[in-house]
């Protein structure tokens, strides 16, 4: 399969217009579930949350959102239109940390006492064993003291949404057996350190999170420091997932396809291309900082568009791309 194939046009459009589409059904007893994001100005408007009905009337969730009342109410209406309610709900597997995936997971095990599932890495992400939130990086990278606030703010959130203790920490390799249901666990580092996408082996299903998208190029390093580079994982990250190329993809975010193998084709080539640009960068500027060979580059919404999780990440991965060329030692920092 070399092209990607849209599984249903009407998540397309949502993804395309801002909208939120509707639950839609995956394969009997897989179902989407589109959590809207509280705010009207984040760059997306939902994250699809999927829920898995098992054979003996369990119901497991994944990524199932940010914690507001509407999408609790949301939850509550797709299972009693499946016949299931809250009480039913035996799981819930979160992909990465973030508060768009991980965010009301917490409340559900609170009123249901499900287990939450997460890789061991994101717990000690979590748990700041690889030092937490960067926030001397604001610094670093020479950000305009104007525009320091709002970064602030996004790692602020980042982390104090993500508090939680799992009951169930996974490795890559692991499978989750529910009546009927086998979920492999394939660890893909990159987005945040303990990414992790879900392959449902009877429905030919691979949940891919924030891994791999059908429309944006995932941010990357999102999870706080870690011991390697970022892109470099991320890579690498990719190959092992490519592999599974008949399979439909259900992302976090967007719409579902198929493609696998073209998808990642297609976002290792935009790193290999970002990587070249940078280098151009450095090699015209002399001792730039992180936010000048940024403001040099092409980004989709225009540089002086990026805000806030958009700058943050853009900025992250500058000084990721700087790093994997071996040329910290040319940017301003290093003076």
């Amino acid at each position: 399969m070399t092209t990607q194939h849209v599984v249903d046009t009407t998540e397309e459009h949502a993804a395309t217009t801002g909208s939120v589409p509707e639950p839609r059904e995956v394969m009997p007893g897989v179902w989407t579930l589109p959590t809207e994001f509280p705010s009207k100005g984040q760059p997306l408007r939902y994250t699809l949350s999927y829920v898995l009905l098992d054979t003996a009337g369990g119901v497991h969730l994944i990524d199932p959102g940010v914690d507001t009342s509407a999408n609790w109410k949301r939850l509550e209406t797709l299972l009693a239109s499946l016949g299931r309610e809250l009480a039913d709900i035996r799981t819930v597997v979160v992909t990465h940390l973030h508060f768009d995936h991980l965010g009301i997971g917490a409340r559900v095990r609170a009123a249901t006492g499900a287990q939450v599932v997460l890789h061991r890495l994101e717990q000690a992400a979590i748990d700041g064993e690889f030092g937490g939130a960067d926030r001397e990086r604001f610094e670093r990278w020479g950000v305009p003291a104007a525009r320091r606030g709002e970064l602030d703010r996004v790692t602020q959130e980042r982390f104090s949404k993500a508090q939680i203790t799992a009951d169930r920490l996974v490795e890559d390799g692991d499978v989750l057996e529910f009546p009927g249901i086998r979920l492999h666990v394939i660890w893909t580092p990159g987005h945040t350190y303990g990414s992790i996408c879900l392959r449902h082996e009877e429905g030919k299903l691979v949940f891919t999170g924030d891994h791999v998208l059908p429309l944006l190029n995932p941010g990357l390093g999102l999870g706080g420091p870690t011991p390697s580079n970022p892109i470099s994982d991320y890579l690498d990250a990719l190959d092992r997932v490519a592999r599974f190329d008949d399979h439909q993809v259900c992302p976090g975010h967007g719409y579902r396809f198929y493609g696998l193998r073209a998808r990642c084709d297609a976002l290792s080539a935009h790193h290999a291309r970002r990587t070249a640009e940078v280098a151009e960068v450095l090699d015209r500027l002399d001792r730039p900082s992180v936010w000048q060979v940024a403001s040099e580059l092409y980004w989709s919404l225009g540089w002086e568009n990026l805000s806030h999780y958009l700058l943050d990440s853009a900025l992250a991965q500058v000084e990721m791309h700087i790093a994997r060329l071996g040329r910290i030692a040319e940017t301003e920092r290093a003076a």
